[in-house]
């Protein structure tokens, strides 16, 4: 049998690297790695090194950028040169590192932290498979072009950036928030009644914003889950309906979705 290590990892179900089950079975000579992401083969590797003789169980603690991890020695009488292995494995934990903040810069919008479409779309898909409703809320900013072509864009920037800081403070964990594009924002009150009360919470969270310092105001639209959709993209139709509805009637308001009130 050709020696080899196998290592196996569980980001398939969410594990975390620094939480993964890393199991090694080790034997002679040349060593084969194999390291598994989702089930899938994503890394083959041969690392040629010189065995040396060890107690079965010996286990050797290296210090990688996230945590300090055991390389358990299983049982056999050589093992791969530490140095070789301890350079491999540093080389993987940068691998997923880097594939984990790729994936956070894929699904965030990158100038205010929020998520971005993507993120939205892939935190519904999520959120979709539980119990309960919730009430999207569709803004955006009254009189922003006007901000941004008389005081210039990184002024602009700096209000997209304090508008989303302060309106995650004013949500709680479970609540989301996405920068659609431009100045137009979603975020989500999870777990309440279609519109129970959500005119004053609304109106609450608005407060809160840093608007005046900027000369701003904001328009609102909503749409309830299941109520109004069961799709993402009605959700977001039917709130930014009542967004242009608000516009048409002078601006710095909240309309809430009610079909009857609709003409289609």
């Amino acid at each position: 049998m050709h020696p080899y290590i196998v290592l196996i990892e569980q980001l398939s179900s969410g594990v975390s690297w620094e939480d993964a089950v890393m199991s090694f079975w080790i034997d002679v000579g040349a060593v084969r790695v194999e390291h598994f992401v989702d089930g899938h083969l994503a890394m083959e590797r041969d690392l040629a090194a010189e065995a040396r003789s060890t107690a079965d169980g010996e286990v050797l603690l290296v210090e990688l950028s996230s945590a300090t991890y055991k390389l358990y020695r299983c049982k056999g009488s050589q093992l791969v040169d530490e140095t070789n292995m301890i350079r491999f494995i540093k080389g993987l934990d940068w691998l997923l590192h880097d594939r984990a903040f790729l994936y956070e810069s894929a699904i965030h919008d990158a100038l205010t932290g929020a998520l971005n479409r993507r993120g939205l779309n892939e935190w519904f898909e999520q959120r979709r498979r539980s119990e309960g409703g919730f009430v999207l809320a569709f803004f955006d900013l009254d009189h922003f072009k006007l901000l941004n072509d008389t005081k210039g864009h990184q002024q602009g920037d700096e209000a997209l950036k304090e508008v989303t800081t302060a309106l995650r403070g004013t949500l709680r964990t479970t609540d989301v928030v996405a920068r659609l594009g431009g100045d137009e924002f979603v975020f989500v009150v999870d777990g309440v009644p279609c519109h129970a009360n959500i005119q004053a919470r609304l109106e609450d969270i608005i407060r809160q914003l840093p608007l005046d310092k900027y000369g701003l105001t904001l328009t609102l639209g909503t749409a309830c889950y299941p109520n109004h959709g069961t799709e993402l993209a009605q959700l977001i139709a039917k709130a930014d309906s009542g967004l242009y509805r608000g516009k048409a009637q002078g601006r710095n308001t909240i309309v809430l979705w009610e079909e009857s009130n609709q003409d289609g």
